[in-house]
């Protein structure tokens, strides 16, 4: 469930339309995990180019003389194989198949418009398109029977990433919006605090406001350190044990809710820092204590 008071959620209903959807496409073009989005394209006769545009967009879709057109900037994503390539990509093509984003591209009503993906932007058209990224490049059935495989934390977060193709973020988002264990995750950019996820487990157990101004972080704490620009483990992400007080501000010190956390921080370079929170033992029970 994220988290965001400057972002409107999609309602579950569309995020079930938009998850039915990609699963029916990726089922359609690919049969392993590994999606590839410009073979999707070419089958749709999309066309698509990748140039240097500054930072003015991620991508963007352009319908002129009745066909569709995917601009990706490589500025903002690196490599044509990148991870935020793809994703940028997929974003592109959600655009294309949710019928009220094409249509409107159709029509003319609206104009082509850059985009800001991996959950950069608020609008709700971006959000949508984004969702769709994400399950068009993780779908649910291949997700969920690779990730519950996996280890709790950004351990298990590279192999994800590394099976589908996508980056720490979206696999990050993925894995916790799929409710496989209780976690939460919050993204830092280069200027503070930019959003958090929390799994349904976790919200449900009341673990909700965390933390939002870079000051109030412990000095020594994987989060704080992964933001200065330490060098990290060879794991390559910052790990420490935590209580929820220290994260939680509604939680009180020493009460039966202030358990142990495993706080891990990884850096994502220009795009700020990723942090992943889990109880050390289990889930929890409605009431927030450890089963």
């Amino acid at each position: 469930m994220q988290e965001n008071k400057h972002i409107k959620a999609l309602s579950r209903e569309r995020e079930q339309e938009i998850s039915e959807l990609a699963e029916f496409i990726a089922e359609e073009y690919s049969t392993v995990d590994y999606i590839s989005p410009e073979k999707i394209a070419e089958a749709n006769q999309i066309t698509f180019s990748y140039g240097d545009y500054g930072d003015a967009f991620d991508g963007m879709l352009e319908h002129r003389f009745s066909k569709f057109h995917i601009y990706c900037n490589l500025n903002r994503i690196n490599r044509i194989d990148s991870p935020r390539a793809r994703f940028t990509f997929c974003h592109e093509l959600g655009h294309y198949y949710i019928d009220e984003h094409r249509q409107s591209l159709e029509s003319g009503k609206v104009p082509a418009h850059p985009s800001r993906c991996e959950y950069e932007s608020g609008n709700i058209v971006e959000r949508e398109a984004d969702y769709f990224a994400s399950n068009l490049l993780m779908p649910t059935k291949r997700f969920l029977q690779f990730a519950k495989k996996v280890k709790i934390g950004f351990e298990g977060i590279h192999k994800i990433a590394n099976n589908f193709g996508v980056s720490i973020i979206s696999a990050s988002i993925r894995y916790c919006s799929s409710n496989i264990a209780s976690c939460a995750i919050i993204k830092w950019n280069v200027d503070g605090y930019a959003w958090k996820w929390l799994s349904a487990k976790t919200y449900k157990a009341q673990y909700r406001k965390t933390i939002e101004f870079q000051n109030n972080l412990p000095i020594d704490s994987p989060t704080a350190r992964a933001l200065r620009g330490e060098n990290s483990s060879e794991k390559g992400f910052f790990e420490a044990g935590t209580t929820a007080s220290s994260w939680f501000p509604y939680i009180k010190q020493g009460s039966h809710k202030d358990i142990i956390f495993i706080e891990q921080a990884i850096s994502l370079g220009r795009f700020g820092v990723l942090t992943f929170l889990y109880p050390e033992s289990g889930n929890y029970d409605f009431e927030g204590n450890i089963l």
